[in-house]
């Protein structure tokens, strides 16, 4: 008999714990979530701009050109402070590793684009090859037109790639 009331008055006890606590609404959860994709994306510009300053340092010393290279290096810093700040926020919130997930994000974002730019210089070749074929001399010249356009924004594409981190940005995205 004594363990029955026991029993009893254990799960009367454990029906009112579960009732005391709360779940957390839907709302809640997708503003935080929409706040850290906004927040990621500051963190992903950020992350950029730093590269951006820290290439253009180097490059301005490798020039002799000291002055201009300090500037580059104050603005490097504070794009780092801003790093720091937003990898706090968004570890509070209960992202992991904040800095190293943008990090790889900008990376694939910088794939992306170059296989993407590949893409295109393969299908202007295509074009080219055909319109030489059909005797369409102005479209084989536009075709070589949009190949050097392509061609461009491949180079600066890769040069992007290569300032954020990939080794070999044109080899990866084959």
């Amino acid at each position: 008999m004594k363990r029955i009331v026991l029993t009893v008055v254990a799960l009367i006890l454990a029906g009112a714990a579960f009732a005391q606590t709360s779940t957390p609404s839907a709302t809640t959860t997708t503003a935080s979530s929409t706040e850290v994709k906004v927040q990621m994306k500051d963190m992903r510009k950020d992350i950029r701009a730093y590269d951006k300053d820290k290439a253009e340092a180097k490059h301005d010393i490798n020039q002799g050109n000291l002055a201009a290279a300090k500037t580059e290096l104050a603005a490097a810093k504070t794009e780092k402070q801003d790093i720091k700040a937003d990898a706090k926020t968004l570890k509070s919130e209960g992202v992991t590793h904040p800095v190293k997930l943008a990090d790889k994000q900008v990376k694939r974002v910088d794939e992306k684009d170059v296989r993407k730019d590949i893409k295109d210089i393969k299908a202007d070749k295509k074009t080219e090859q055909k319109d030489v074929k059909d005797g369409d001399l102005a479209g084989a010249q536009a075709a070589q037109k949009d190949l050097k356009a392509d061609k461009k924004d491949l180079k600066k594409d890769v040069k992007e790639a290569r300032r954020d981190g990939i080794k070999h940005p044109v080899r990866r995205a084959k």
